[in-house]
């Protein structure tokens, strides 16, 4: 009995429950807490607390050696903004100017989307 109610459950859950998080690149992805519907982005050997930002994501962009993301930090005396991280050093570098974005040529080609966009995969 116990392992048909175990079984239900995890098929229930299986179909019916929202992942929790989203693969970006390498070890990081994208986590979306249900309790107050805020982004951060984790680094899978890190321990839980802000992300590898310290902040909230509101939108971000990735390919093979950048995540990029306009962040709003956890600590209200920290600049909210876009900041980066270098995926070969794993340094994080910001806040950075948006003319900055679009003027380096290897961020300049990386699309940003709304945390919600990648979650459903659009």
């Amino acid at each position: 009995m116990k392992l048909l109610i175990v079984s239900v459950a995890a098929i229930i859950c299986f179909c019916g429950c929202k992942p929790s998080t989203k693969h970006l690149v390498g070890d990081y992805k994208l986590e979306r807490f249900e309790e107050n519907g805020k982004y951060y982005v984790i680094d899978l050997d890190d321990p839980p607390g802000g992300g590898i930002f310290d902040g909230t994501v509101e939108q971000l962009g990735w390919d093979q050696s950048w995540i990029l993301a306009r962040v709003t930090r956890l600590y209200h005396g920290d600049t909210n903004g876009w900041y980066v991280l270098d995926l070969k050093t794993k340094q994080v570098l910001g806040p950075i100017q948006e003319s900055d974005l679009k003027t380096n040529s290897d961020w300049m080609k990386i699309v940003r989307r709304d945390p919600e966009q990648v979650f459903s995969g659009k």
